[in-house]
């Protein structure tokens, strides 16, 4: 039970604060390799019905504005000036099934450029199946979009009825019945070509997307995931080193790493409560400012995934923070008992030194005593020889005056 020195107790504090500054980023690093980094957090998402209905709005209104968009030397046709209609046409062929599957495969690909598996950061998404199916009923798929238009005026029925039409000319109107046939035909030759031009592919670059620079993206990117590997261990050895610094006092040591363990995790609880409070928003605002204009029609898709994502994430490190504050409670609660039966036995300890020195303190007194009362009785033996003396004498002249 020695004391730790103010030294000690000084570079323990230091430490601590330490401890206290990086226990939120290494309660993040838990949730961050297993939750947020794992394939299986976004395979379980494939199926959630919120999320697929936001993933079919997101590649019905790609596809539209893809036909609502005229190239080089090219020219709108007035029936795919309305990209709304052209979205509800468009989602029949939107199936959930193809959806689950090209969210997987998104994520999959996503993550291996995440953990380092492959080098570039370019996400491609497969566009071939909804292109195939488009083409199969591209008369069903235009006669919706006209009989979700307006009827053709007089005006509009004439122009139809022109020899000299082209497909720039064709108005957006729901034509008679028997000129419906051949405007479907016609407006139905169009979008095939159209679609031969789309690719096969819509590629992400993810770099891109988040505008970093891309020279160093990757390396910064690898340090940081590095740093968030290293700081569990980093966390363990700086208490170790505080448990180092106040061993000579193990109760006092035991003490202190459980107030910091306690101190520690009740910070982190209460940002986590703010955090999970505020997550929708935060989230919301992070799509905002990172996702380019070009790929703002996935917006929606990718905040509904980043706000699930999120809030388990919080949930997560609530776990990790209330197990470090149980740690820290358990350390405070047993090390109570233990200090008191140390004081106890110190107490036990000095209990036969004390015995001995009260023994001595009497030992003490007593030769006090006595060598106050030596002085009182050698003044007394004189007087009582002489009185020896004295009747020795007389007794011999009593006898010699009997003589």
């Amino acid at each position: 039970m020695e004391k730790n020195s103010f030294w000690r107790k000084l570079l323990a504090f230091l430490l601590s604060i330490v401890v206290v500054a990086i226990v939120f980023p290494t309660i993040f690093a838990v949730p961050l390799e297993f939750l947020i980094m794992n394939e299986s957090t976004y395979s379980s998402l494939v199926t959630n019905e919120k999320l697929l209905n936001a993933g079919q709005d997101a590649f019905s209104d790609y596809i539209a504005h893809q036909l609502s968009v005229a190239g080089d030397g090219e020219v709108v046709p007035p029936v795919f000036e309305n990209t709304e209609v052209l979205s509800e046409g468009i989602k029949t062929f939107v199936t959930n099934e193809w959806l689950s599957q090209t969210l997987n495969d998104v994520s999959v690909q996503l993550l291996q450029f995440l953990n380092f598996k492959q080098p570039f950061g370019i996400v491609q998404i497969d566009l071939s199946a909804i292109k195939a199916d488009v083409l199969a009923e591209r008369d069903s798929f235009v006669e919706n979009i006209l009989n979700s238009s307006a009827p053709c005026n007089t005006e509009e029925i004439a122009q139809l009825t022109s020899g000299s039409l082209s497909v720039q000319d064709v108005p957006l109107c729901n034509p008679p019945t028997e000129l419906k046939s051949r405007m479907v035909a016609f407006i139905s030759d169009y979008v095939e070509e159209f679609l031969y031009k789309i690719p096969q592919e819509y590629q992400i670059n993810v770099e891109d997307a988040i505008m970093i620079n891309q020279t160093n993206s990757l390396f910064s990117y690898s340090m940081v995931r590095w740093i968030f590997r290293i700081l569990p261990v980093l966390f363990l050895v700086l208490l170790i080193l505080i448990a180092v610094c106040l061993r000579k006092n193990r109760a006092e040591m035991r003490t202190w790493i459980g107030r910091l363990l306690v101190t520690a995790a009740a910070l982190s609880l209460v940002l986590l409560l703010v955090l999970l409070i505020g997550s929708e928003q935060f989230t919301a605002l992070f799509i905002n400012q990172t996702l380019s204009a070009e790929n703002s029609a996935f917006g929606t898709l990718l905040l509904i995934i980043l706000q699930s994502v999120t809030y388990k994430t919080l949930l997560w490190m609530a776990v990790v923070a209330a197990g470090l504050f149980c740690i820290g409670f358990l350390i405070l609660f047993f090390n109570k008992p233990k200090t008191k039966r140390e004081t106890a036995d110190i107490v036990e300890e000095e209990i036969p030194y004390q015995e001995a020195d009260e023994e001595m303190l009497e030992a003490k007194q007593a030769m006090a005593e006595a060598v106050s009362v030596e002085p009182t009785t050698d003044e007394e033996v004189p007087e009582e020889e002489e009185k020896k003396k004295r009747s020795k004498k007389a007794s011999r002249k009593t006898s010699q005056e009997e003589e």
